[in-house]
């Protein structure tokens, strides 16, 4: 049996670099990538926290190269790839439906490094050929990891959520906040606020994007915004949100935790606000706005380790005011 390296999680084991796992074994419809960089995301964090339940090797976002592949395919072997999450099973009722709805939404999926799919934290993985996208040259290694992100973060204009009327909050400056107001000052919106709680974030953020540092000394703006994107991780940002919005506003949400059960629903159903939900994107947006150079995100790496030093980068990843953190393969 071939083997490889792999970071994997196990609840018993914790965080392991294993140099004997099994190399997976490419499936007719799908290609075989070998791992060239990766990006550690919050998720693979929480993971090793007990999110998901998931056992495995860790991580979703990746750059490859093709090395095996059907002789019909649309992609090819050599070429530089990165792929969506989200792998449909392609029988039920939702996959019959097709378009966004399939990948993300079907009920048996399984998802890369999260749910019953090992993840991109190894030499080698295996994705459907549906699900890659070729990388064009104009963008580089350490730019295209982040394809995923922004797809998530591009998801929010998919879902049309945002016009040219829209008055703009987006709370959070981690990596994915910081993502979303950028891919909102691109669009057409009459303005655009972010609020975070470090300054030294804020600060990379393009000039011309309003930035408020939200320490306890602020006063919290109520009902002044159509849109507000809650993006902080945590369930304060949540209600500091619904706060922030207008009646009959939408309050878009892109973080993901459990709430207590002393959560007020009470303004929700007052102002009739929208809580929507907002997942994964379009990467062709993602890879067109860094192919044109609209969204630079590599100023938000704080970091890339060889991958030999795995376990010291998620043990970086865990501490407190990182940003991104990646991972090179020899």
């Amino acid at each position: 049996m071939a083997t490889m390296r792999a970071l994997t999680f196990d609840p018993k084991e914790g965080v392991v670099l294993k140099r004997n796992y099994p190399k997976p074994i490419r499936k007719s419809g799908e290609a075989l990538i070998r791992i060239i960089r990766a990006g550690i995301c919050s998720t693979d964090i929480e993971i090793t926290k007990g999110y998901a339940d998931f056992s495995g090797v860790l991580g979703h976002e990746f750059l490859g190269i093709v090395e095996e592949v059907d002789d019909n395919s649309s992609i090819t072997q050599g070429q530089r790839v990165c792929g969506e999450i989200n792998l449909p099973c392609n029988s039920c009722k939702i996959c019959s439906v097709g378009g966004i709805q399939k990948r993300n939404h079907c009920p048996k999926r399984t998802v890369l490094g999260i749910v019953n799919k090992d993840g991109t934290f190894a030499d080698y993985i295996t994705l459907p050929v549906d699900n890659l996208y070729p990388v064009p040259v104009e963008i580089s290694d350490e730019r295209a990891v982040f394809a995923e992100p922004l797809a998530a973060a591009f998801r929010i204009i998919e879902q049309g959520l945002i016009n040219e009327d829209s008055v703009v909050a987006v709370i959070g400056d981690g990596k994915l906040g910081l993502l979303i107001a950028e891919v909102i000052s691109i669009q057409k919106s009459k303005g655009l606020t972010v609020f975070g709680r470090h300054m030294e974030k804020l600060k990379l953020l393009p000039q011309g994007i309003k930035t408020v540092l939200a320490d306890k000394k602020i006063i919290i703006p109520e009902d002044q915004y159509d849109v507000v994107v809650e993006a902080t991780g945590n369930p304060e940002g949540l209600k500091m949100a619904i706060s922030m919005t207008r009646p009959m506003g939408v309050v878009v949400m892109k973080s993901s935790y459990a709430m207590g059960s002393e959560f007020n629903t009470f303004p929700i159903v007052v102002k009739e606000i929208q809580i929507i939900g907002s997942r994964c994107g379009n990467f062709q947006m993602a890879l067109d706005a860094m192919k044109t150079n609209k969204i630079c995100p590599k100023k938000l790496i704080t970091k890339c380790y060889s991958f030999e030093e795995a376990v010291d980068a998620m043990e970086h990843a865990m501490t407190k005011g990182t940003m991104k953190i990646q991972l090179e393969f020899d």
